[in-house]
């Protein structure tokens, strides 16, 4: 999971080779046989930029999705990323979801029913 949130977010270390190698995926084929299924739970990819996006950050956990947040726009102002972290981790305790930073910019938020492992697989 840690190489596939590197790949989603952009992460990991680039290395001359990796950028020789870069392709990019088409995953359209692969898309269309799920145009219009719905799922029961998501994963949300979102940017917090500051507390403003609160209500809608903890409307998402409350609604069962999983939240995989850069926190990187937040954290240039102490007091809004504390303050939103501190809301996180009280939605959180709420649904009794899990939350955990999973680089020191993005941090991940589950619903009620799902835990995070913090042990890497090797």
């Amino acid at each position: 999971m840690g190489k596939f949130i590197d790949n989603l977010f952009g992460g990991g270390k680039k290395t001359k080779l990796d950028a020789d190698e870069y392709q990019e995926l088409d995953l359209s084929e692969y898309e269309e046989g799920f145009q219009g299924e719905t799922a029961s739970t998501y994963i949300k990819i979102a940017e917090l930029s500051g507390l403003e996006m609160m209500p809608e950050l903890k409307k998402q956990i409350y609604d069962g999705n999983i939240l995989m947040i850069d926190v990187l726009p937040a954290k240039k102002d102490k007091m809004v990323f504390d303050r939103a972290i501190k809301d996180l981790k009280a939605v959180v305790n709420d649904v009794h979801g899990d939350i955990a930073m999973i680089k020191e910019d993005q941090v991940i938020v589950t619903p009620r029913g799902m835990r995070i492992d913090r042990q890497k697989l090797k």
